[in-house]
């Protein structure tokens, strides 16, 4: 049972310890409402449903147009508000609007009223522009992905006692046929030589014998 107590006086503290941490604040221009946590922005479909469920904000809008900017902005419940608010921004005419829901009757579940106008805050307005510029802001560039080259294997060394032996044996045959060959032909332009010696030899002995017969 102690046991029991102790976690649950635990969970307890760290449950108020988190909701102590929410932002509860009256400010200066809206002391009337409590305004819970930071408000955050909603795009056109979220702010097309609340058009469709406050029926002030529906008029608003048609007459005067979408705004630059929109948010919601959750508040202490205190009946016959729901616990929020829409609030819109109009930069060229600085102009803020905020629209409650009400909760009336069964029969007009999308009743709601015009809360607040009135200009925009120089820090809300900075805010604001940072925001759209955000969203105006081009998207960067995809980046390109080089694929990597894979350079080619270097070549494989010989093997051993297989293909280079048998080149280098093919070139020492072919360099001895090549030197038998030159012998060869030194062989037979000595005899050439030979010959043709011993012809002008026996021309010449046949010119001299008939020279002394005459």
């Amino acid at each position: 049972m102690t046991t029991a107590l102790l976690l649950l006086a635990a969970n307890a503290r760290t449950a108020f310890g988190v909701l102590g941490d929410v932002r509860r604040e009256r400010t200066e221009r809206r002391p009337y409402i409590v305004e819970v946590d930071q408000p955050y922005a909603i795009g056109v479909q979220r702010l097309q449903q609340e058009i469709d469920h406050i029926s002030a904000l529906k008029t608003y809008v048609r007459e005067y147009g979408y705004p630059d900017y929109s948010e919601i902005q959750e508040i202490r419940p205190e009946w016959p508000w729901r616990p929020y608010e829409v609030r819109l921004y109009y930069m060229r005419r600085n102009l803020e609007v905020d629209f409650g829901p009400v909760i009336l009757s069964e029969a007009m579940p999308n009743f709601g009223v015009l809360k607040f106008r009135g200009d925009i805050t120089p820090e809300k307005r900075h805010e604001i522009e940072v925001v759209l510029q955000a969203r105006e802001a081009p998207p960067a560039p995809p980046v390109a992905v080089v694929p990597a080259v894979e350079s080619a294997p270097p070549p494989a060394p010989p093997a051993e006692g297989g293909l280079t032996e048998a080149l280098v044996a093919r070139v020492e045959a072919a360099a001895e046929r090549a030197a038998q060959a030159a012998d060869r032909a030194a062989q037979d332009s000595e005899a050439a030589a030979r010959a043709a010696e011993r012809t002008i030899n026996i021309v010449d002995k046949m010119e001299r014998e008939g020279a002394a017969r005459e």
